[in-house]
């Protein structure tokens, strides 16, 4: 079993970096998109630096929640993240990559550690990896959606 994880999803927005910065990094935007969460954020509603978020998935059988610190800011190309408490520790980034009728968005797991003896043990089983990239392409398909309609 690894003693971290790292991986790479990504998908093209058909919209300006602008755009989808705001998108993701003001949570009273992205909680309207980004359904099937809830976020709860330290401050204002827009993300800064050092900012806590938690992020909460409930399922019939179980509430599953993460939180990070938002680390670092390039607006509009790069948001950095450090998870914090359990389940899991370490860091990822969100890059968003200009291309020809938009951009490529990418979520990037860096170097992230279970936390806790039940993570390990769920991604020892493999349910973390398959959790976190169903997840993942989930909320990258949900933005990709939010800017198709606005141009409906």
């Amino acid at each position: 079993m690894p003693s971290y994880y790292q991986s790479t999803h990504s998908l093209s927005v058909a919209a300006p970096p602008e755009k989808i910065y705001q998108a993701l990094t003001h949570w009273v935007e992205r909680a309207a998109w980004r359904h099937g969460i809830g976020i709860e954020w330290e401050g204002v509603n827009q993300a800064f630096v050092g900012q806590k978020v938690r992020f909460k998935f409930k399922n019939l059988l179980f509430t599953y929640s993460f939180s990070f610190r938002v680390s670092g800011l390039e607006p509009p190309r790069r948001i950095y993240l450090e998870y914090i408490e359990k389940p899991l520790q370490g860091r990822g980034a969100i890059e968003i990559n200009p291309e020809e009728g938009g951009c490529r968005v990418e979520f990037h797991w860096m170097k992230v550690e279970p936390a806790g003896l039940l993570s390990r043990l769920y991604f020892a089983l493999g349910l973390g990896m398959w959790a976190h990239r169903t997840r993942t392409q989930e909320t990258l398909r949900m933005l990709k959606q939010h800017f198709e309609k606005a141009t409906d």
